[in-house]
């Protein structure tokens, strides 16, 4: 595969796996995805370097997704909410339901997916979207235990019976029981991350504003940054502004793309080209012209 159109790639990918799902990631991007079908449920393996996934929601059916994180990490993000996991814990999502996930340099990460009807009426899915299982929890620690040795033994288990599969399911079922009655800790509006996600438009968005509206010390805001994203606050706010411009630079062909650096808090224009071929390899125009491109 040429360098130039590996993201693109990724890109059909990501999409066939998961419908709805929209990857963005730079030219040359290493990734890579497998698949196995247990029974009713279906388990993947994604190695990637750094990118985005994004998802307005999956029409061809309902399904509860259990990112287990084994290298790296995921920041999961929806609505005005922001959560991140590390590696043993489990971020939980309702593909019926947008949401977009910042993937860290060399991740890897399981991925099951349950149709939402085997979990049952009891389970409270609406209540599980965006949840972070930690890994230290006994349930979650039995459930990635399961998934991580059928994963590690898949060639010598060959066709496994769909009874494993069922297995899955109870397990996957037990754990988001049990979750459902756990103490959930928003992530949402009183936190740095959440802010800067709400206000990427602000030209003077940095550590300054974020101390102010949040009331914390520039120590404590870099920290939350770092734990929940992995990033420094100015990296996460120039990334997340980028992210958000490829996707505009293509949802809105007729908006100029100074109008969309402009509406992104960026105060100049070649400033953000620059920014944006740094990120993505390309030209803002440029990657209009290719995402514009049937897939």
């Amino acid at each position: 595969m040429p360098r130039q159109r590996r993201h693109l790639f990724w890109r059909d990918i990501v999409a066939e796996a998961f419908p709805g799902m929209t990857a963005i990631a730079p030219e040359g991007i290493r990734a890579d995805l497998a698949r196995w079908h247990l029974g009713p449920v279906g388990l993947a393996r994604a190695r990637s370097a750094r990118a985005q996934v994004r998802r307005e929601g999956n029409r061809d059916g309902h399904h509860l997704l259990l990112h287990l994180q084994r290298r790296g990490r995921l920041t999961m993000l929806h609505g005005d909410a922001a959560v991140s996991g590390g590696m043993g814990d489990i971020l939980v999502a309702d593909d019926s339901r947008p949401y977009a996930i910042d993937i860290s340099d060399t991740n890897e990460c399981l991925i099951l997916q349950v149709p939402a009807a085997l979990l049952g009426d009891g389970t409270g899915l609406g209540n599980l979207h965006g949840r972070l299982l930690p890994g230290q929890d006994p349930h979650v620690a039995f459930l990635n235990h399961m998934l991580l040795g059928l994963w590690d033994q898949r060639a010598m288990l060959g066709d496994v019976d769909d009874g494993v599969g069922d297995l899955l399911v109870d397990a996957t079922r037990l754990v988001c029981r049990q979750q459902r009655s756990a103490p959930f800790v928003a992530t949402g509006a009183e936190t740095p991350v959440a802010y800067a996600l709400r206000h990427l438009g602000d030209p003077e968005l940095g550590t300054a504003s974020l101390c102010a509206a949040t009331g914390l010390s520039p120590r404590a805001v870099q920290k939350a940054f770092l734990r929940e994203t992995g990033l420094t606050p100015t990296a996460f706010v120039t990334e997340r502004r980028l992210i958000r411009a490829a996707e505009l630079l293509v949802a809105e062909p007729g908006r100029s793309v100074t109008d969309i650096a402009f509406a992104l808090g960026f105060n100049d224009a070649a400033f953000f080209s620059r920014c944006f071929r740094r990120r993505f390899a390309t030209s803002p125009r440029e990657w209009r012209c290719r995402g514009a491109r049937p897939s």
